[in-house]
């Protein structure tokens, strides 16, 4: 499993109905209206980094209203995994 945080920037009065799409993904834990350079931060999680990957170019980057996005892979659920195989 891996978790990602993906900031998004809107056009202007967008944010709502960004937001409400982005919650309808099946891959969502999380999202917020925040306040800063960007206006929706994410959190989704996948089976692995190609779903991720897909889940960001084909699904949030399409949403209309999407202007710019960044993603923050989340690498401490990854290091979990591998501390905990390598303890066995």
């Amino acid at each position: 499993m891996v978790k990602a945080y993906i900031l998004i920037k809107t056009e202007s009065g967008r944010e709502d109905s960004v937001l409400r799409e982005i919650l309808e993904l099946s891959v969502t834990e999380e999202a917020h209206k925040v306040f800063g350079a960007f206006d929706i931060i994410a959190e989704v999680r996948g089976r692995d980094m190609e779903t991720l990957v897909e889940v960001i170019t084909g699904k949030i980057r399409t949403i209309s209203g999407t202007v710019d996005t960044q993603s923050l892979m989340a690498i401490d659920v990854e290091l979990d995994m591998v501390s905990t195989s390598l303890a066995n």
